[in-house]
């Protein structure tokens, strides 16, 4: 019996669940017990890539594993529900605590009570009482002084679901919109859009340029 049969018992029967070790990478991304991660699987490999929930593209990954019964049911099982939350971090290694099962009626639904948490989460009311950070990724030089801060319409909040990193973004003072990536964190997108959608005039108060990384420190307007 291979090592994965005697873990998993039959290595595609689902619905399946277990704690996975993954080896952490180092990001400048922030991970907590208790939190949900992006789970990818590489192309034609058994390889395993967690990401920061607000990350955008590579630069997310904080842990890979191989893992050939994830592999399979990532590449081949229709309608695949995935739960999965962090259980445990130390500096080489990410516990993830995974529950896979297949399930159409399932899927759907839970999609859709996430999509309607995030939009009541969103849209109560927020009076911030401190500072905080958003950023961005230009190749281009910004000025601080000619830049404002745009976000959907509170309406259209449930379209954007899947798509966050679309929901905030630059513009210059007239109104035209700046090509910038954003890199925002997802507390760091919660806490502006309800600012935002609270009726708060947002400001920024500093701007802090590392290479092309452009972090702005922003709050209520005094």
């Amino acid at each position: 019996m291979g090592i994965l049969s005697f873990l998993f018992g039959n290595t595609k029967e689902l619905p399946l669940k277990k704690i996975i070790s993954f080896e952490r990478k180092k990001s400048d991304y922030k991970i907590n017990i208790g939190e949900e991660l992006n789970i990818w699987n590489k192309p034609h490999s058994n390889q395993i890539n967690l990401y920061a929930l607000s990350s955008v593209g590579a630069e997310g990954l904080v842990g890979t594993t191989f893992n050939s019964t994830i592999s399979y049911h990532l590449q081949n099982t229709n309608d695949l529900f995935i739960e999965n939350k962090i259980v445990s971090i130390s500096e080489n290694s990410i516990g993830l605590s995974i529950y896979i099962y297949s399930d159409s009626n399932a899927v759907k639904q839970n999609y859709q009570d996430s999509v309607d948490d995030w939009e009541e989460k969103i849209m109560k009311k927020h009076n911030p009482k401190s500072n905080w950070t958003i950023r961005f990724y230009s190749e281009n030089l910004l000025d601080k002084n000619n830049i404002k801060i745009n976000t959907i319409e509170k309406e259209n909040i449930k379209d954007f679901y899947t798509k966050k990193n679309e929901a905030i973004w630059l513009s210059n003072k007239n109104g035209i919109k700046i090509e910038v990536e954003n890199r925002l964190y997802a507390e760091d997108t919660n806490k502006t859009l309800r600012a935002i959608f609270s009726g708060h005039q947002l400001e920024i108060f500093a701007m802090y340029r590392d290479n092309n990384y452009y972090t702005f420190e922003i709050g209520m307007k005094k």
